[in-house]
Formats: C-alpha cells, sequence, structure tokens
C-alpha cells in the first residue's frame, strides 16, 4: 500500500502542477479494457483484487485485475495526458451524430447541434468566479490538466439514460457531477432557476476537483464539499457583483431553511446537528436528515469563507493535501476541525448560528 501512494502522490502533484519535463520520470502506463475500448492510464492502486487506473481523459477506473475482461498489462510508455484535439474527437465519436462539442479555455462542453454559446458561457463564467473567489481567500488554486468535461442531453430522459450506461443510480435531479468520469451532465429540457442552481452547484464540485481544491485520491469531509456545492448555487456567485454584494452571495433556499428550521442563537439542535456534520457522513445518507445537511453545511461553509477567510483556506488547504486513499476517522475529522477554527464545535456552531441570523 505505500508503494501505490507514494505512486498516487507523484500522480497528484504531476495532474495538478504539470510540467512537461516531468514526462520521463512519470511511471509507466498499462493498458486497459473499459467502457468497451483499450485505454491507457496510470495505475494509482495497485491490490490483489482492484486496481485504480487513472485514464489519460482523467477518469477513474477501478477494475479487477483478476477479470479476464480487463486485460490489464504493462507497457513501457510514461504517462502522457490526452490532448484537447484527441479528447475533442473522442467524445464526437462517443456521442456520435446530433452533438457538437464547443471548447472554451477551461472545458469541452458536449451539447445538442445548434444550441449557441450558452452552456458553453455558463460552464466557463462559473468556473472563472469559483477559482476568484477561492484565490482571493488564499485558497491554493492549481491549473489542471485535463480538460473538464460538460455533458449537455437534450432532455431529462435521455440524462437518465446517460446515467444508467454509467451505472449512476440517482433520481429526482437536474444535474450531478461524477467523481468517476470527471464530467458534469445535466438536461437543456428546461430552462427553470432550479436547474440553473443545479448545475452552478455541480460546477462548483468539477472546479474544486480539478483545481486542488478538492482531491480526487483523498477523502475530504461531504459537509465541506457540499457546502462549497451550495455556495455556488446563487446567481450573483458568478457575476461580477458578488465581489462586493454580500446579499447577492446568500443562497436565500439554506438561509430560509435555516432561519425556519432552528429557534435562533443558542439552539442547541443546530450546534447537535453540526456536530454530526463535522465527525461523519451520515446525515446525508438518510432521506430524512439530506435537507438539514446540505442547508447547514452551507451555513458553515459560508460563514467561514465569508467571516473567517484564512480558516477557510487553511481548512480546504488541509482537506486537500490528505494522504491518498487513507480514510478520515471520526476523531481525526474532529480533531483537524477545532484546531482549524481555532475552537470548539459548540462554539463554532454559535458563532455560525449568531452570523447567519444576523444577515
Amino acid at each position: 500500500m505505500k508503494s501505490s501512494r507514494l505512486v498516487a502522490a507523484f500522480v497528484v502533484s504531476l495532474l495538478l502542477c504539470w510540467d512537461r519535463s516531468l514526462v520521463a520520470q512519470a511511471p509507466a502506463m498499462v493498458e486497459f479494457s473499459a467502457l468497451g475500448k483499450t485505454q491507457q492510464g496510470i495505475p494509482l492502486l495497485k491490490l490483489a483484487h482492484e486496481m485504480v487506473i487513472l485514464g489519460r481523459d482523467g477518469w477513474m477506473h477501478s477494475l479487477d485485475p483478476r477479470e479476464q475482461s480487463s486485460k490489464i498489462h504493462e507497457t513501457n510508455r510514461p504517462y502522457q495526458p490526452i490532448s484537447v484535439v484527441e479528447f475533442r474527437n473522442e467524445l464526437r465519436a462517443e456521442f456520435r451524430p446530433g452533438y457538437e462539442v464547443i471548447a472554451t479555455q477551461n472545458f469541452l462542453v458536449v451539447q445538442p447541434e445548434g444550441r449557441g454559446d450558452r452552456w458553453p458561457k455558463l460552464f466557463e463564467q462559473s468556473h472563472r468566479a469559483f477559482t476568484d473567489y477561492m484565490s482571493k481567500r488564499g485558497v491554493t488554486i492549481r491549473e489542471g490538466n485535463f480538460p473538464m468535461v460538460a455533458v449537455v442531453l437534450p432532455d431529462e430522459n435521455t440524462m437518465y439514460r446517460e446515467f444508467r450506461k454509467l451505472d449512476i443510480e440517482i433520481k429526482r435531479v437536474a444535474g450531478l457531477y461524477s467523481g468517476e468520469s470527471n464530467r458534469v451532465m445535466t438536461h437543456d429540457g428546461g430552462r427553470s432557476e432550479y436547474t440553473a442552481a443545479t448545475v452552478r452547484h455541480e460546477a462548483a464540485h468539477q472546479s474544486a476537483y480539478n483545481s486542488g481544491v478538492h482531491s480526487r485520491l483523498s477523502e475530504t469531509p461531504r459537509w465541506i464539499t457540499e457546502g462549497i456545492g451550495q455556495m455556488f448555487e446563487p446567481a450573483g456567485m458568478t457575476t461580477a457583483r458578488s465581489a462586493t454584494q454580500l446579499a447577492d452571495r446568500i443562497n436565500r433556499d439554506s438561509y430560509d431553511y435555516i432561519k425556519q428550521t432552528y429557534d435562533g442563537r443558542s439552539d442547541y439542535r443546530f450546534t447537535q446537528t453540526v456536530m454530526q456534520l463535522v465527525s461523519d457522513n451520515t446525515m446525508f445518507e438518510s432521506q430524512n436528515s439530506i435537507d438539514e445537511a446540505y442547508n447547514v453545511s452551507w451555513a458553515m461553509m459560508f460563514y467561514l469563507a465569508e467571516r473567517e477567510s484564512r480558516k477557510f483556506a487553511e481548512l480546504l488547504n488541509h482537506t486537500s493535501s490528505r494522504p491518498p486513499f487513507r480514510e478520515y476517522s471520526r476523531t481525526d475529522r474532529v480533531k483537524d476541525f477545532e484546531r482549524v477554527v481555532g475552537c470548539d464545535v459548540a462554539e463554532f456552531s454559535k458563532r455560525v448560528s449568531w452570523f447567519v441570523q444576523s444577515m
């Protein structure tokens, strides 16, 4: 396991701080079969029953080397990420007639033909606003090595068919970010504000995992990842005014939920919820508590970003640099959190509650 972690750590630096002179030093790729085609990538984790391989296009594959269908064998070629031109051609072949692939500075956007530049502008604007917001607060931002892929399907049914093809079991969503494929997927069948907010939420996840704010190889507490997603749902987070207008940056749905759910600035239930979120991810796994988890996570991250930006940056820089493939225990999560914020969870929850109530 130790050698696998060293390989993974090297690849993280290779992906996030790319230097062409490092190519010759990169570990050799393997060739394997996945998604119906032969591919190449670099092993990040090697176990008897599982091999995690990072494809040249940024897709993370988990394969069983014992299965003949995987057809894994070593090559003598160093790791080389896919070029934009090659990636664009692969996406055209994958989605075939009826779709076009639009390239922007940071994205390859797959969309039905004739949709114009609305979607490419939305994703590009969202990413730039995300990195600007984070860097202004001291969060380490790195240049990603893969173009980010956004797939816009023509309608909801087509989107769910794409989910099933990728073994993604989820319902009643307007879109999602898949960490495995490193893609955002949504549909063009509706223009409601809910759809737009969902896309901004999922685009924030994608930006975070491709700019080094989160790591794809180590566990980040879910209240942090989803709190950030909630933060970027408001349209004001992607406009120039967001630099000066706090009111435009507030997630009104989350704000209203908290005001209606909790009694006030000394609410015991709020403190218990914050403690549960810091400790583990269980609140996100139950339909009875998932709404509460998302909304309180927003309050926690928004408070840190807007009132304690140094601690906000330290928290994100710490979680993104944790060792690859290592479990994040309850004890370590609480200890790290209290060290970063400089107080215990109860005191922190009071500060967050006062901040929300005063807005």
